[in-house]
């Protein structure tokens, strides 16, 4: 275990990393480190580099099989700018932190969240949800909830001193409590404001679920209210997230930052493999994905089966829950844990994103087109795009719509190899991290200056 003297944290990047024990910090990665070849290696250098110290709940990995794959393009970005420290969250099922993060950042530390009895049990499970709930904390944020991560928290604002301290995820804001005697300002990145989408799950809901769904909403109801008011600053990646965010951020400045995304050298195959594949991909602790999965093998894809009856459907996504497992069957293949999700996406004839709750833009849907697929779309999975439907993806708004345009491309590959290359076109001219970290780095200093 290496320990840094006050020397060592006035130097403006050392790559230190920490060990403890259970639900402590650990040494960041062991994986293989990626390249990250971007078009910010040649941008201009900023104005003056800043201290950011970067709090997830996850570790950032440039291979993550959910939307946190985002959230580490854009810190490998800042990284090469600025000098970051990275203080994240980690579960027994998570890998460690991406090796390129311990070369570019200054500090790295993981912190273990505790093995529970109640991950093994539903019933337990369950209790303990409700024990948070009555302390103010919605189901998720009581999984993120670490008193060990808080005690570092605190510990690396004081003796690190950064200029901001960036939270990723609503989940996380619970700590920015911690960070009431630092001088650094405070920035929230909400990805997908929770009460917006809790609130629609609670119109699909009947019975007791109706019941706990309504419990859950008034949750993160309160506690975005108790949390979102200690930011400077919150940023949303779509319009339809604004209005949302404000409602309880009372005079707290919201910003929207469009998404962005790396796009592979090399296109995925536009055609697919033979038979022809529908693939629906993200993650399953995210209810918005759950909904859409559940939605697509129950009810969209039996319609497709019935014209193209040699089609097969695959889900793919980090932690499938029973709900989802339970869809795997037949035509129908669900995969969890899988190292990388680009051999599904080469393989696949079509992409489906049929989301219907919840805002934000999506990666899933940004990854489709940079990697040069045909990609249906629902009007929330393509939140944000300024992409053209028609001729980079098809919209479709209403069940009959998906199940038509998945037909078509299915029939069609022709029709598809089209929308494929359009798409691919449009997210090479489109989808480059350069806009979208510049426009981080202007409200860091619009925030230092005020």
């Amino acid at each position: 275990m290496r320990i840094l003297d006050r020397a060592s944290f006035d130097r403006p990047v050392d790559n230190a990393r920490r060990h403890d024990e259970q639900e402590g910090a650990v040494p960041a990665g062991s994986g293989r480190r990626p390249t990250a070849q971007t078009d910010i290696e040649r941008a201009r250098t900023p104005a003056r580099r800043l201290r950011l110290l970067v709090c997830t709940p996850f570790p950032p990995r440039l291979d993550a099989r959910h939307g946190g794959r985002a959230t580490a393009q854009l810190l490998a970005r800042v990284a090469e700018r600025h000098d970051v420290a990275l203080l994240c969250l980690r579960s027994g099922e998570d890998a460690p932190v991406d090796d390129l993060f311990v070369g570019r950042c200054a500090i790295v530390e993981e912190v273990l969240l505790p093995r529970r009895a109640s991950a093994r049990s539903p019933t337990l499970r369950r209790a303990r949800w409700a024990l948070g709930m009555l302390r103010g904390l919605p189901p998720w944020a009581t999984d993120c909830r670490s008193g060990h991560y808080a005690d570092r928290l605190r510990a690396l604002a004081a003796e690190w001193e950064p200029d901001v301290v960036e939270l990723h995820l609503q989940v996380m804001a619970q700590y920015a409590s911690e960070l009431v005697r630092s001088r650094a300002r405070r920035v929230l990145v909400d990805y997908d404001p929770p009460a917006a989408w809790a609130a629609e799950l609670v119109h699909g809901a009947s019975g007791v679920r109706r019941l706990a769904r309504r419990i859950e909403l008034a949750a993160w109801r309160r506690y975005e209210r108790a949390t979102r008011s200690l930011f400077d600053a919150i940023v949303v990646f779509a319009e339809r997230d604004v209005p949302a965010v404000s409602a309880t951020a009372e005079d707290v400045r919201v910003v929207r930052i469009p998404l962005a995304f790396d796009v592979p050298d090399q296109p995925f195959d536009p055609l697919g493999d033979s038979p022809p594949t529908v693939l629906f991909v993200g993650g399953f602790r995210h209810p918005p994905n759950v909904d859409a999965a559940r939605w697509l093998a129950q009810s969209i894809f039996p319609q497709v089966l019935e014209q193209v009856p040699e089609a097969r459907l695959e889900l793919v996504g980090d932690r499938p829950g029973e709900d989802v497992r339970r869809l795997a069957g037949g035509a129908v293949g669900v995969h969890g844990s899988v190292p990388e999700v680009a051999p599904y996406l080469s393989r696949a004839a079509v992409v489906a994103a049929p989301i219907r709750l919840g805002g934000s833009m999506r990666g899933k849907v940004l990854e489709a087109l940079g990697g040069g697929k045909a990609l249906v779309a629902t009007p929330r999975a393509a939140e944000g795009l300024d992409a053209v439907p028609g001729e980079h993806f098809m919209l479709a708004s209403t069940e009959e719509d998906i199940v038509a345009a998945l037909i078509a491309l299915l029939r069609d590959p022709n029709l598809r190899q089209q929308l494929a290359q359009r798409a691919r076109a449009w997210a090479l001219e489109s989808l480059s991290w350069q806009r979208s970290v510049a426009e981080f780095e202007r409200l860091y200093e619009s925030l230092l200056l005020s």
